[in-house]
């Protein structure tokens, strides 16, 4: 019997620790990815030795992740309504769903491109350009979030939705692609295409064209996939009832806020070491680019697993749930407590990679091992609000997402600045995770409390693995 993607199998009959393997490995490579994308346009434009063009790339990137903000909105709620729809063999419903947040993901990009088409202009004084940087901040945010919304939202919603229903590899795969290009394309369009001077637009347009290969690789996959019961492109497919809205915005508003929250507090964390030199900010800079090793991987982890969670809550298979979330949380505790420890121990050399200047490699390196704590706090709250997404606890989920990166570290870094200097600005970093880990632990308790309430599937046989 032929199964679509082996999904049954995955979800239902194979070994947790293989299910989780199969799910979360292309996530946590798309994210490395990524990684090295985002490394690789910095980098590349800071080749020009032009700081106005490196400026330009800093006072965007806030709006920039907006776009990711609105593909986590309709592609994180979604994938939360639509695993567990299969889990409760409800395929029609979790079509329309799919429906809904695809065309509802592209027509928030849409308005997004014309608002940011129409407001740049006054946008780019607000959000720190100045008149050194705003022609470069101009060109970036016309061929990245004008010309480039749709596939920058596309591209990340896609691989949302199709990963619901198992299919993680190809997600990943159409990602992934999509970075591996940027970085080939970046220097091809800035320093042989493009004049001198065009640097940062033909960074801008290598992003553009890089999202656009993924967004067009992701639907010619759904067209030839069709026959699958989710997957769609019709938009007669778009449904509002059974409260498809409700339940997709409930999931993905948190997830939405909690990506906007984190960039806000980046910001701040760089205005506030400002004062204390350009050697501090950089410093900053650097050790937050390394720190996305050890938490974008373990973002991959959890994001790779909430389909078999929702499934598994869906089906009412809940020891299937339950030991997901265990053998999950002890991979991420495992990599989270490795990066603390190489983090500590080479943090002067990680920081020399990226800047060879001994006064910013002194704050990166203080900062590096500062907020190296985190990382095995942080894998603990990322598996529960995944959990809580997964299982459609809006409430816990809203909670846990503006506790970690809002209510708690950014008054910490003021507080905590003010006492202490540029260490106390970073220092908020752990001493949030550790109350956020507390929290996250007591509403996850809560939870599977609520669940062990619940009554198990008679239909479900729960083998011992």
């Amino acid at each position: 019997m032929k199964k679509q993607y082996s999904e049954v199998y995955i979800f239902e009959e194979a070994p947790v620790m293989k299910a989780i393997t199969v799910l979360a490995v292309p996530t946590v490579i798309t994210q490395l990815i990524n990684i090295i994308y985002n490394y690789a346009d910095t980098w590349f434009v800071g080749r020009t030795g032009n700081p106005a063009m490196v400026a330009s790339m800093s006072v965007t990137m806030p709006i920039f992740v907006i776009m990711a903000a609105l593909a986590n909105l309709f592609g994180i709620g979604g994938s939360s309504v639509i695993s567990r729809s299969l889990g409760q063999k409800k395929p029609e419903h979790a079509r329309h769903v799919f429906a809904f947040c695809l065309y509802g993901g592209l027509a928030s990009a849409v308005i997004y491109a014309v608002f940011m088409a129409l407001s740049r202009s006054w946008l780019i004084p607000l959000i720190g350009g100045d008149s050194n940087s705003y022609a470069y901040a101009y060109s970036y945010i016309f061929w990245t979030m004008v010309v480039g919304a749709i596939p920058t939202v596309g591209n990340v919603l896609c691989g949302h939705l199709i990963r619901s229903i198992g299919a993680a590899k190809e997600a990943g795969f159409g990602m992934s692609m999509g970075g591996v290009l940027n970085i080939f394309l970046d220097p091809l369009f800035m320093f042989v295409i493009l004049p001198p001077g065009m640097e940062v637009t033909g960074a801008a347009i290598a992003t553009m064209l890089s999202n656009t290969a993924s967004l067009v690789y992701f639907i010619v996959f759904l067209v030839r996939h069709r026959d699958n019961p989710v997957f769609t492109v019709s938009p007669s497919d778009i449904s509002f009832k059974d409260h498809i809205p409700s339940e997709v915005f409930a999931v993905g508003l948190p997830a939405a806020l909690q990506t906007t929250l984190a960039m806000v507090s980046n910001i701040l964390a760089n205005a506030l070491v400002k004062p204390y030199g350009s050697e501090a900010v950089a410093g900053m800079g650097v050790a937050k680019k390394i720190n996305m090793i050890a938490f974008n991987t373990t973002m991959g982890l959890t994001q790779g697993v909430l389909p078999l969670i929702g499934y598994s809550y869906g089906a009412k298979n809940y020891a299937r749930l339950k030991e997901t979330v265990r053998k999950t949380g002890i991979i991420g505790l495992v990599f989270g407590c490795m990066c603390t420890v190489l983090f500590r121990i080479f943090a002067s050399p990680l920081c020399r990679f990226f800047i060879d200047e001994d006064a910013s490699v002194a704050y990166g390196s203080m900062f590096l091992r500062t907020i190296a704590f985190a990382a095995p706090l942080a894998s603990f709250c990322y598996l529960y609000n995944t959990v809580f997404q997964a299982t459609g606890r809006k409430k816990e989920a809203f909670v846990l997402s503006t506790m970690r990166k809002g209510f708690l570290d950014i008054p910490g870094m003021f507080i905590f600045g003010s006492f202490l200097g540029a260490f106390g600005v970073v220092l908020a970093t752990p001493l949030a995770e550790v109350i956020s880990t507390f929290i996250a632990i007591v509403l996850y308790l809560r939870v599977t409390k609520e669940i062990q309430g619940g009554q198990e599937n008679p239909a479900v046989v729960t083998k011992k693995r």
